[in-house]
């Protein structure tokens, strides 16, 4: 990692279906994203969703696609995160929104 950086984990750039919800609600809405960098602390993702705020609570579950040689099947990685920060993304043909989240446990392969 560069010089002044304060992040405890390198972050891996990776596109990966997302799908996540609000920890504590009798009915949660389930919300979709893609991931941009995940790292074992924690991930970054883009959403259309724009009512994320900093300490909301997130269960977020990643589609990891089958991959020959390495993950056969695919499979899905879950975990409970903290929301950092949300940041808009600006471009012409979108309204997205960056999440950072930052992992509240160890994620879990779910089978």
């Amino acid at each position: 990692m560069g010089e002044g950086e304060k992040r405890k984990y390198e972050r891996l750039k990776a596109d990966f279906a997302l799908s996540c919800c609000r920890v504590g609600q009798d009915n949660p809405h389930v919300y979709t994203g893609r991931t941009v960098n995940v790292c074992p602390g924690g991930l970054y993702f883009q959403t259309e969703v724009t009512s994320f705020k900093p300490g909301n609570i997130l269960r977020v579950e990643l589609t990891i696609p089958p991959k020959s040689g390495l993950l056969e099947t695919g499979g899905r990685i879950a975990a409970t995160g903290k929301v950092l920060r949300i940041q808009p993304i600006h471009s012409q043909n979108s309204t997205a929104h960056g999440v950072a989240v930052e992992f509240c446990g160890c994620p879990k392969y779910l089978f």
